[in-house]
């Protein structure tokens, strides 16, 4: 089972590591799933597939990465986060919820549910749900070797 400092600890390295973009779940769970992974030895898994606020789709799966190769984070219009002990680790939805370039119509009341600032959402799946009105619907688990592959090629996006 994951410590909270552990969990904490490599929340952190990880938004300190990805420049401070919105869009790039992929690169940050993958990054957070290495860190867990590799340096903590926590079974945590990398996960894609679909995020709705309040039945509000926000963002949709519209296929696999496990089945293409090239131009994956270009086309790619699903959502990405870790889960680890039960619990669901999204890094990148803050960072975009309070980008101008999100412009869904449910921006502003889920700032208000969230709050201003917030690092990251860290919640099992029904507090996502209930608190927050999150619902979170996996479609594919990646395996390592597509971690590693989305982590190298994502380095152009950093900058």
């Amino acid at each position: 089972m994951i410590t909270k400092e552990v969990l904490i600890n490599a929340v952190q390295a990880v938004l300190l590591t990805v420049p401070s973009k919105p869009f790039l779940c992929l690169p940050m769970s993958a990054t957070l799933y290495a860190k867990l992974k590799n340096e903590h030895n926590v079974d945590a898994k990398l996960v894609t597939g679909n995020l709705s606020y309040k039945e509000q789709i926000i963002f949709q799966q519209d296929f696999s990465i496990s089945e293409v190769r090239d131009n994956i984070l270009q086309l790619w219009a699903g959502h990405a986060w870790v889960e680890v002990d039960g619990l669901i680790c999204d890094l990148s939805l803050p960072r975009t919820l309070y980008a101008n370039e999100f412009t869904k119509s449910c921006k502003k009341e889920l700032v208000q549910r969230l709050g201003e600032g917030r690092g990251c959402v860290v919640a099992s799946q029904s507090v996502m749900h209930v608190a927050f009105g999150l619902s979170y619907s996996p479609i594919d688990y990646l395996q390592d070797s597509i971690a590693t592959a989305i982590i190298k090629g994502s380095e152009q996006l950093f900058y």
